[in-house]
């Protein structure tokens, strides 16, 4: 009996250590669009020129300032692949466990090439630069990812019962959707347009964030259980 004891000690300490690394991973995750939203606001604040109304976040990242968002998105990215990580622990073996934490990855690191490699000032065949068409490229990859993601979401969601969560995924990708169409078809430089799509990059941080945070619940749930449990069994010894 000693030695049942002593081996369910040290498998509870195991997962308990697996479960601390899991809620630090989607703390990440939590973290990444308050921090990378507050950052952004500062710079609009430092920035006169910049108009959320009418200019492209992207154009931040240039000028003397320039490097505080390039920063920004590299950290941001950074944040949200881990808190992917976290997520797959958690989601491992359920609907949407394994392509949901891998488009929140790939949408990671999009962010990530969308910092290393700055905007074009001037967008036109004639001044079209390498790390002009790579910033183009990763951002346009890690937006499809992360609106593939809210529908891999909205099936992990229901699978568990949540249909609020499930129907906030649907949603927020629905928009995302209709924010693709509108880049494609219709010419940014016009205010309203621009105005909508940069809302529509606010959401993006504030969906991945959301969803982080909803993920680390369960685990707080699943560790609430996990420590009943180890209890209820020695008891019964």
């Amino acid at each position: 009996m000693y030695k049942t004891v002593v081996n369910a000690n040290q498998n509870t300490g195991i997962i308990n250590s697996q479960m601390a690394a899991t809620r630090t991973l989607l703390r990440c995750g939590v973290a990444a669009g308050p921090l990378f939203l507050l950052i952004f606001v500062i710079q609009i604040l430092a920035r006169p020129e910049f108009r959320f109304t009418r200019s492209e976040p992207s154009l931040l990242s240039l000028g003397p300032m320039g490097w505080l968002q390039i920063v920004n998105s590299v950290l941001g990215g950074l944040l949200v692949i881990a808190g992917a990580l976290g997520m797959r622990r958690v989601l491992r073996s359920g609907k949407g466990g394994f392509w949901g934490p891998l488009l929140l990855v790939v949408f990671g690191v999009g962010q990530i090439g969308v910092g290393v490699f700055v905007v074009d000032p001037i967008r036109s065949p004639e001044s079209t630069t390498l790390h002009g068409t790579m910033h183009l490229v990763f951002g346009g990859i890690g937006f499809v990812a992360l609106t593939a993601a809210c529908f891999v979401y909205v099936r992990a969601f229901v699978s568990q019962k949540m249909k609020v969560w499930a129907t906030f995924c649907a949603m927020t990708g629905l928009i995302f959707l209709a924010a693709f169409l509108s880049a494609a078809t219709v010419n940014q430089g016009a205010m309203n347009v621009q105005y909508f799509l940069n809302l529509i990059f606010v959401l993006e941080w504030i969906w991945v964030s959301s969803i982080s945070a909803q993920v680390l619940r369960i685990v707080s749930m699943l560790g609430a259980a996990q420590r009943t449990a180890p209890t209820v069994a020695l008891e019964r010894l």
